[in-house]
């Protein structure tokens, strides 16, 4: 690389004092979506005093994370003092070892229980919507697909049937965490996690509900090792396929906290966006609701039935691509680049928009329609990335897709959702990519 012909990245102009930080903050979504469209997908943007490298072009993406990805880590966005060091917190040597170590725990009879799980949760959800509804009460979309996403993920992961209130206090820790982690990452000043501050304090209390749920399962499935069919059992079983090494009790602890924080949030936000989305095309519902019926004839769905709905598979990619619940990633630069002639200096950190990208019209024709058949042909699957890609891609990306696969086809066995205000919504940037205004709804039952 001849660095004296390299050109410095476009600097996007900002306030005097704090730059971009405001748009930023206000939509970090739609900021990173659109601040380097003008500038071939790459813009050097600055953050009060700090400066970030935003990207919105599927090619530099495939760039940094995969043909040129020995040069970047994740950027200190993913460090997790609640989480520890599973596998959404590190790289390098300690992420590929754990990763050999996990990668086996989502086998096929894994699959087969989260499909028994998924079909076991939905009976339930149902009958609390229909007790709800009897009795008057309003539902939410989003706080009920939280509800179906923890419980399967509890079942799924530990085999532990929770209730819906324990399953609603812990999902509110591990959204808490995860909210809290944003802020902190996020803050102009970050303490070391030891440093007794507020945000420290309420980072070690949501570690502490986590730990105490989840350790003492832990050592109860070691000390009585007995037959299931979960994950936390392919993790006690597992071992590194190149050293041999098994995963301690605290590496197991940390690979089960990030699979609950990386698992039932995003799957949650994403059937939610389904839901949403099968309200306002009508015509897209119908073929979804017939190729059900058709395949199915009523019953519930099996691991075996998925391959022939493929109208399902390709709606639920739809879903994924118009509204990706992780709407960024973030890369640190660890050895000077070069990106379209532009020099990228060691240390930069990279913010990649999904969103942007997914909504980009070079790749995606008429990109902000939710048509499903757009996936019936061929692609560009380097402009798709709800489950990142390269090296890094989503472990459990099969699980979530089987998982909110089984619960809309149950849903639509049973009911038609039609939305209490059918008006659009928007988007909000939170932990996931969430409408930006509660969709309650109501059932109509289909015969």
């Amino acid at each position: 690389m001849n660095k004296s012909s390299l050109n410095t990245p476009a600097r996007l102009s900002g306030h005097w004092l704090w730059g971009s930080a405001q748009a930023l903050a206000a939509a970090p979504h739609q900021f990173m979506a659109h601040a380097a469209s003008p500038f071939n997908g790459l813009v050097s943007v600055r953050v009060l005093h700090k400066r970030i490298i935003a990207v919105n072009d599927a090619n530099i993406v495939r760039h940094i994370m995969v043909t040129h990805h020995q040069r970047y880590r994740r950027s200190y966005h993913y460090i997790n003092p609640v989480l520890g060091q599973g596998l959404l917190s590190t790289d390098g040597p300690l992420w590929q070892k754990r990763r050999r170590q996990v990668q086996p725990a989502f086998r096929r009879e894994t699959m087969l229980h989260l499909v028994h799980m998924a079909n076991t949760t939905a009976d339930k959800l149902f009958a609390h919507w229909d007790a709800a509804t009897a009795a008057g009460q309003p539902l939410d979309v989003l706080t009920e697909m939280q509800k179906f996403a923890l419980s399967v993920n509890s079942q799924a992961l530990l085999s532990l049937d929770v209730s819906w209130d324990a399953a609603e206090k812990f999902g509110l820790a591990v959204r808490d965490a995860l909210k809290l982690l944003r802020q902190r990452n996020n803050a102009v000043l970050r303490f070391p996690a030891w440093l007794p501050t507020h945000l420290n304090r309420q980072l070690a209390h949501t570690r502490t509900i986590l730990e105490e749920h989840i350790t003492p399962i832990i050592k109860r499935r070691r000390a009585h090792p007995a037959e299931h069919t979960d994950i936390l059992a392919a993790l006690l079983d597992a071992r590194d396929p190149e050293t041999g090494d098994a995963l301690s009790d605290q590496e197991i602890l940390d690979e089960t906290k990030t699979l609950f924080a990386a698992g039932f949030e995003t799957t949650a936000t994403a059937l939610t966006w389904a839901i949403y989305l099968l309200v306002h095309n009508p015509a897209q519902a119908s073929r979804f609701y017939a190729e059900v019926d058709s395949v199915l004839e009523g019953r519930a769905p099996q691991w075996e039935d998925l391959p022939n709905l493929p109208f399902t598979a390709n709606m639920i990619n739809e879903v994924l691509r118009l509204y990706p619940p992780v709407y960024n990633i973030a890369r640190e630069c660890i050895e000077a680049d070069e990106i379209n002639g532009m020099r990228i200096k060691k240390g930069s950190v990279v913010v990649m928009s999904i969103l942007g990208i997914h909504r980009d019209e070079q790749w995606w024709p008429e990109p902000l329609q939710f048509l499903p058949d757009r996936f019936s042909q061929n692609w560009p699957k380097q402009a798709y990335l709800p489950f990142a890609t390269g090296r890094h891609l989503c472990v459990g990306n099969h699980f979530a897709l089987t998982e909110m696969a089984v619960a809309l086809i149950c849903i639509a066995q049973r009911y038609r959702v039609e939305l209490i205000d059918p008006t659009l919504v928007g988007m909000a940037a939170q932990i996931t990519l969430v409408p930006d205004r509660t969709l309650a709804f109501k059932l109509v039952a289909r015969s």
